[in-house]
């Protein structure tokens, strides 16, 4: 999940680093945002499986608001995510699909993470940061942010870095929508708003 996440985020030039929420900071760790990300459920396929029902309809994640405000803090939901890509997963060796979730996981998280540092509810057009996706978005190979949202993570990272930057950022362009990471009838999910 974390290299998917690097490899999501490395045509912005961001990356991130992982730390857990309840271990303090060490001296020297400064960043220009800090988001959290709690992942809920059994984020693995090793084990017995919790039999999660069909995921249509349900949230795979969700960046909390206030008042119209994206906050910094996002749920995943790794039981839905893996109830969502299973029916794909089927013949592939227990290794195989660890790493399938992993890489869903992160393109989920890659999604909240756009709303949360961006501020904004609606979505792109197309890739990572669009309203809805398949099972086969969530585990093919390759699966990326489009270019406005690249350019705008780039954008973001270059004004945390040049205190001298006092133009507003504006997101790149997107699509309208609210709500939450759901699912329809299609197998597909639909990141209608956080």
């Amino acid at each position: 999940m974390q290299s998917e996440l690097g490899r999501i985020l490395a045509p912005s030039g961001m990356s991130a680093a992982w730390l857990p929420v309840d271990v303090p900071r060490t001296s020297g760790q400064d960043f220009p945002a800090v988001v959290v990300v709690r992942f809920a459920g059994h984020c693995s396929f090793e084990g017995p499986s919790n039999g999660a029902a069909d995921p249509a309809g349900q949230a795979l994640a969700e960046a909390d608001t206030v008042a119209g405000h994206v906050l910094p803090f996002a749920r995943v939901d790794c039981d839905r995510v893996r109830a969502l890509i299973t029916p794909s997963l089927l013949a592939m060796p227990p290794a195989w699909k660890s790493e399938m979730l992993g890489r869903a996981l992160a393109r989920v998280s890659a999604h909240e993470i756009y709303h949360m540092l961006s501020g904004v509810e609606t979505h792109g057009a197309s890739g990572i940061f669009q309203a809805g996706h398949s099972r086969r978005d969530l585990t093919a190979t390759t699966f990326s942010f489009a270019a406005p949202e690249n350019s705008w993570l780039h954008g973001w990272l270059q004004r945390q870095t040049d205190p001298v930057q006092v133009a507003k950022a504006v997101p790149g362009e997107t699509t309208s929508g609210s709500g939450a990471a759901v699912l329809d009838e299609s197998d597909s999910a639909d990141f209608a708003g956080r």
